[in-house]
């Protein structure tokens, strides 16, 4: 059964508008996993609205993946073997996060928002969410009053 997810081009395009080129490039695998684990493993991750999974798998997908992928249920994360970099990795935490039928939308996007604020920065945050405006996407939902906390 395919999903609806009417904003995942304009969630895509905004995140490549305000996140590219922000935070290193990771070389090697276990820079991947520590980078996912820096989100999940703190304290915020635990205090996130929705109970996103405590124990969170990340598994590398080969390098014909052409999309990293994650389940709430299991908690497991896959990330292709291609392009790492820090901005990425809130992405697909946030699908953890989000509890929404639509796989990108308002609450994904205030997920996203809320982990880039506090893994990525004040300034990732604000270059995100202008492109997520100019762009058009929604975000709402349990963790929007989390936008507003330092």
């Amino acid at each position: 059964m395919i999903r609806a997810d009417p904003q995942r081009d304009a969630l895509y395009a905004a995140e490549d508008e305000s996140l590219a080129g922000l935070g290193p490039e990771l070389r090697r695998w276990r820079d991947v996993v520590a980078c996912v684990e820096s989100v999940v493993l703190r304290p915020e991750w635990i205090d996130a609205p929705t109970e996103p999974p405590t124990d969170v798998i990340v598994e590398r997908r080969s390098r014909s993946a052409r999309f990293a992928a994650a389940d709430r249920p299991s908690g497991t994360i896959w990330i292709p073997d291609v392009r790492w970099n820090a901005p990425t990795v809130p992405h697909e935490p946030a699908h953890l996060v989000a509890v929404t039928p639509e796989p990108h939308g308002a609450a994904f996007a205030a997920a996203e928002l809320w982990l880039v604020r506090w893994r990525v920065g004040i300034d990732a945050f604000a270059a995100l969410r202008a492109a997520f405006d100019r762009h058009g996407v929604r975000y709402e939902g349990p963790c929007v009053p989390m936008l507003s906390r330092s």
